[in-house]
């Protein structure tokens, strides 16, 4: 690496694939996500529940606060 005052003109080095990526991490994390398929619409389901339910109560709490209802 050359480096003149605060900046670097040149890096000699260039990282290969097996540096950039720890390739177990990726397999775990494939694993995971895998595995929470056969619950998506469970999960989809669950979370667009709460979201809604969640709009649903601030829009009552801005109500009771005065500010008019959108419809």
């Amino acid at each position: 690496m050359r480096v003149t005052g605060w900046v670097v003109l040149s890096v000699k080095k260039s990282l290969g694939a097996e540096e950039m990526y720890n390739w177990d991490l990726q397999n775990q994390i494939v694993a995971f996500v895998d595995s929470l398929r056969p619950m998506a619409g469970y999960y989809h389901d669950m979370y667009y529940g709460s979201l809604y339910a969640f709009a649903d109560q601030q829009s009552h709490l801005l109500t009771l606060l005065g500010f008019p209802p959108v419809p």
